[in-house]
């Protein structure tokens, strides 16, 4: 589904399809038009372009791990895993830091499956508000920030209009205010269960980013909608036109013919395959930002935390379902 986007286009990402939603720009774009966009964001998101935020990124994991290290107890989601990449994506396009705890509500509240439609357009409306101010002083007073270049950026001869830089503000706000958290906490719940893992971990640091893509595959948390623009059959099932389908991401980690023993968390693997981050044409644009701050958080939190356990507070884990998984509280303890 993920490789075909001419049957299983991006152009609708809700079930049932809402053909209200707002635009994201390029995710919800197919080919050819697709193209142009992604190449116009791709140079600010390779490997290259965010080797710099490096030191950032370690000096907001310090930071941030400083805050808690003496308490021996933290929950982690609220404390640490939402932080650290809501405030790496805050800085990199601008956005003023003390709105924090705003910016993180309104994403959390848009995701929410209990909320009804109407709702759910509220919390859009109230996020298009928000880069919409953030456009309007690029315009008058730029700045170094990603939003800020794409305010003077060169497309295809002319300057983004007002409505392709909101659709691409939404989609960033969304994307870079919640996906790493999952990914980080999903991770961390399975290490906080795995001592084999974690003293692999503190022994040899050079192994996190296997680890990293090794938790990835097996806690991938996406099911991306498709909508079927014709007539096919997956599978012997008869899809048609106009319908939509979901296509959990996770069941490529999970399946047995590419990896064996597929629920198992294991370093030795000779491959990891996965589609964690998408496959196709609309894999993430932020893979490489996601990967180095999920093992700047790992390489830092075992240099300076080491061991830890989950804590039982009596409360049954609490997990947002929908096309974006989340685990929404962790508690976590160390020794002292």
């Amino acid at each position: 589904m993920l490789q075909h986007p001419d049957r299983f286009s991006n152009k609708i990402l809700s079930i049932p399809p809402n053909l209200d939603a707002p635009k994201m720009i390029p995710i919800m774009l197919d080919p050819p038009e697709h193209r142009a966009y992604r190449q116009l964001l791709r140079p600010w998101f390779e490997s290259k372009a965010i080797e710099h935020l490096e030191p950032r990124i370690a000096e907001w994991t310090e930071g941030l791990i400083a805050t808690i290290k003496d308490k021996g107890e933290c929950e982690f989601v609220r404390e640490l895993g939402s932080r650290l990449p809501i405030s790496v994506f805050m800085e990199m396009f601008g956005f003023p830091l003390e709105r924090f705890e705003e910016f993180r509500s309104l994403v959390v509240n848009f995701f929410d499956v209990n909320r009804s439609d109407e709702e759910r357009g509220g919390y859009a409306m109230q996020i298009m508000g928000l880069i919409g101010e953030a456009i309007a002083l690029r315009q008058a007073e730029p700045g170094p920030d990603v939003l800020s270049q794409l305010v003077r950026a060169d497309f295809e001869g002319r300057k983004l209009d007002q409505g392709e830089l909101m659709s691409i503000g939404f989609l960033m706000f969304l994307a870079g205010l919640d996906t790493v958290t999952n990914a980080m906490t999903f991770g961390m719940r399975h290490l906080a269960h795995d001592e084999a893992l974690r003293q692999r971990m503190i022994d040899d640091p050079d192994c996190i980013p296997k680890a990293v893509e090794e938790l990835m595959r097996r806690y991938a948390f996406v099911a991306t909608p498709r909508y079927i623009v014709q007539d096919t059959v997956l599978e012997g099932v008869p899809l048609k036109a106009g319908e939509c389908i979901l296509a959990p991401t996770m069941m490529v980690g999970w399946d047995a013919d590419l990896q064996s023993c597929p629920e198992q968390v294991t370093l030795d693997r000779p491959t990891c395959k996965h589609a964690g981050f998408g496959s196709g044409i609309h894999t993430c644009l932020g893979i490489h930002l996601a990967r180095l701050e999920l093992v700047t958080f790992y390489r830092i939190w075992f240099a300076r935390i080491g061991h830890f356990h989950e804590v039982d507070t009596g409360e049954p884990a609490h997990f947002r379902p929908g096309s974006v998984m989340t685990l929404e509280s962790l508690q976590l303890g160390w020794t002292l």
